[in-house]
């Protein structure tokens, strides 16, 4: 598991400048660009300084971009137990207000182009251990799957939403990309969105090699840390935790232009 600290940045009064801000967020950009397209940023920020690291997204955002480009959109999000946000049964995204284990899968799966950055940043952990974070990339997984199943996901033919059908797999070799969400699926099939038996049956085996792979990675987060994630290229899921967990995590999504070119 690649960890990157953050103090090495810092200057003598533990800020960041803009400039190290801008080297920092070129580092992690490198480290996205490459296997397994995730990492831990250790920031050992006790309360965690969730500006700073808004301005680091920003600045990955603006990697590489021409002067006076737009700044990127960051969505925030608070992620914690939440019974009232947890009994909106009509929104898939309820599962990450409540206790219950999260299975892999992609953020905004159901979006034309889901944002290709996911950052997660820890304020409190659970102090019961609960909801660990498990991260598989797709380019680890498509070495477990068999090839008629990596065959069948590639194929447009997946239902996301109502109107809307895309492969799982795309890309090749270390440009391989994954679009996965099972409830996201199975809610757009209940939106009288129509499958093969075919369908059910190649999702039911791609679950069951997520259950089972051994090339997933499983972690407890700390706080201060933040985990950062190639969206497009990695699955990532949680275990569990009590129904009175105090843990609260702020989910960041954006787009990063640098992170979608090819690699090198």
């Amino acid at each position: 598991m690649t960890r990157l600290n953050l103090a090495q940045f810092a200057g003598p009064n533990g800020q960041l400048s803009i400039e190290a801000t801008r080297e920092i967020a070129a580092e992690l950009v490198a480290l996205l660009r490459a296997a397994p397209h995730w990492l831990v940023l250790v920031t050992e920020q006790n309360p965690i300084d969730l500006d700073g690291i808004v301005n680091v997204l920003v600045a990955m955002g603006q990697h590489n971009a021409t002067t006076g480009s737009e700044l990127p959109h960051i969505s925030k999000t608070k992620i914690r137990v939440d019974s009232k946000q947890s009994a909106r049964h009509g929104n898939v995204t309820h599962y990450s207000r409540t206790p219950d284990a999260l299975p892999l899968h992609t953020d905004c799966s159901n979006k034309a182009v889901p944002p290709n950055l996911v950052a997660f940043a820890m304020e409190r952990p659970d102090p019961q251990g609960g909801g660990e974070s498990v991260m598989l990339s797709a380019s680890d997984l498509v070495h477990e799957l068999p090839e008629d199943l990596v065959s069948l996901l590639r194929q447009p033919i997946f239902p996301f939403a109502a109107k809307k059908r895309y492969p799982i797999l795309q890309g090749e070799g270390d440009d391989l990309r994954i679009r996965y969400y099972r409830q996201q699926i199975n809610s757009a099939l209940g939106e009288q969105c129509t499958s093969s038996d075919n369908l059910q049956e190649a999702l039911d085996e791609l679950e069951r090699y997520l259950e089972l792979s051994n090339r997933s990675v499983r972690f407890a987060m700390h706080t201060g840390e933040v985990v950062i994630m190639d969206n497009q290229r990695v699955l990532h899921g949680r275990s569990a935790m009590p129904a009175n967990s105090p843990r609260l995590m702020h989910r960041f999504r954006l787009s990063v232009p640098v992170l979608s070119t090819c690699r090198e």
